[in-house]
């Protein structure tokens, strides 16, 4: 599959009004606590439902007009095809970005609080191998994650400029100083095999859990088989793994992995504003884990 079909794919769904993306975005860029952040105000998301501070909320599975047995995911009519034996390829209803991607597990009953293995990194490697453009393939692991659906999926869109990871793109750039915990690695041409990725997900997800361990109070009532509430984004070129506790402060300043990284997606202009009252350092503070040098 590659990139010029799904993109005449998302282009066709997006013509024919089953997917909702407007390219006439702004970016309004804001400086605090020595950290850039972009808030890009898209009407697209105007009718997305909100992330849901109600756990019970966000795992509510809808009988209706289900493609597959288990998934609160209706996928009918925004299919683009199969990426492998264990997953699918469709686009997002609500999008963001030209294409907003997301790779579902063709089994319904896999979850999203679950962390990823060896047929998820395997089928997000083959597609960021294979695009010609840089991707990013983000994880929101769990509703403290930034989650609000149960299915478990991943999601991809173009990589997007002056995240706070894009220091990881030179040897040479230094890391900005975010107020949370992150963890991080660059790849090299030896580690770019799906195993080698797992092992460094995993090591990474280790030490996520060490500090984000008990700090979650959905993940202390979360399944057996539940990871810890976490973040994984991932390009060519480097992977972060981070520990969330809360997914939102309030239905108007919620983000997910990407939103943890400095871009933060708005429909309204109030949301800015919501977001500059709270102060968007304080706000991913809160929503991370705290570095206690940054307290």
């Amino acid at each position: 599959m590659n990139e010029s079909f799904i993109l005449s794919e998302f282009d066709r769904l997006v013509n024919s009004g089953t997917v909702i993306y407007n390219d006439k975005e702004d970016i309004i860029e804001y400086m605090d606590g020595g950290l850039k952040f972009q808030f890009l105000l898209t009407s697209a998301l105007a009718n997305k439902p909100t992330i849901p501070l109600n756990p019970s909320v966000a795992h509510k599975i809808d009988e209706r007009d289900q493609k597959r047995d288990g998934s609160d995911i209706s996928t009918q009519g925004f299919e683009i095809g199969e990426i492998s034996t264990s997953h699918t390829l469709v686009a997002n209803k609500f999008c963001w970005a030209r294409p907003h991607l997301m790779l579902l597990t063709s089994d319904g009953y896999r979850r999203q609080y679950e962390g990823l293995d060896l047929n998820d990194i395997k089928s997000v490697w083959l597609l960021l191998s294979t695009l010609d453009t840089d991707y990013v393939a983000f994880y929101n692991c769990g509703q403290d994650g930034g989650c609000s659906r149960l299915h478990k999926h991943l999601q991809l869109i173009p990589t997007p400029p002056k995240l706070f990871s894009s220091f990881l793109d030179s040897k040479d750039s230094q890391p900005p100083r975010v107020p949370f915990e992150w963890f991080y690695r660059r790849l090299n041409p030896h580690e770019s095999t799906p195993e080698r990725l797992l092992e460094i997900y995993n090591h990474l997800l280790e030490q996520s859990t060490n500090k984000g361990r008990g700090l979650s109070t959905n993940f202390r009532n979360a399944p057996p088989n539940a990871a810890c509430p976490h973040n994984f984004i991932l390009t060519k070129r480097w992977m972060v793994v981070l520990p969330r506790q809360r997914a939102a402060i309030n239905q108007e300043a919620g983000v997910n992995a990407i939103g943890m990284l400095g871009r933060i997606v708005v429909a309204t202009q109030n949301e800015i504003d919501n977001w500059i009252r709270l102060g968007p350092t304080n706000a991913l503070r809160e929503l991370g884990v705290a570095r206690q040098e940054a307290l």
